[in-house]
């Protein structure tokens, strides 16, 4: 009974980490202009644990465990970066609400202007320059995303593979 919630967990870590691979993928920040920062990087995560949620919906238990190892990870890459504890917990609660904003937007984007502006908030929301635009190569990156339909089981297994 016991390795069951040992798989379970390293099933979950193992769709983390797939999210965790495709958000690191050079062509975001360097061709799709993902700001390589802290929040640019988180949310560029975000972005990829969308479908992973999304497919998960129905399934509390397993996408428990992964939201628990995405902030676990979270909480440690602010500690890694210099952050108190006192100043963990309040960032911890900004990523959290963060999280569910993003998740929320994402599934009600049905048009590329929707996908541009939730982008522009989101993902490119530090850049400060009002004449930034989202490139059209990012809105069709998430639309690739959004079409992404991984089958549950493969998703318990820790299978979740990110087109190239």
């Amino acid at each position: 009974m016991f390795g069951l919630f040992k798989n379970s967990r390293r099933d979950a870590v193992a769709v983390f980490e797939a999210a965790l691979a495709a958000s690191r993928n050079p062509l975001l920040y360097r061709d799709l202009a993902v700001p390589d920062t802290f929040d640019g990087r988180f949310d560029a995560l975000l972005l990829h644990l969308w479908p992973v949620f999304r497919t998960l919906e129905g399934d509390g238990r397993f996408g428990q465990r992964v939201y628990d190892i995405t902030f676990k990870r979270m909480e440690l890459a602010l500690r890694e970066s210099g952050v108190g504890d006192l100043g963990v917990g309040k960032q911890i609660r900004k990523m959290m609400t963060a999280f569910y904003g993003r998740l929320t937007t994402y599934t009600a984007c049905t048009t590329d202007d929707m996908w541009r502006d939730a982008l522009r908030r989101n993902v490119y929301g530090t850049i400060t320059d009002e004449a930034f635009q989202v490139p059209d190569g990012m809105v069709a990156y998430a639309r690739k995303l959004a079409m992404m339909q991984p089958p549950i089981d493969d998703v318990r297994a820790g299978r979740v593979v990110y087109a190239a």
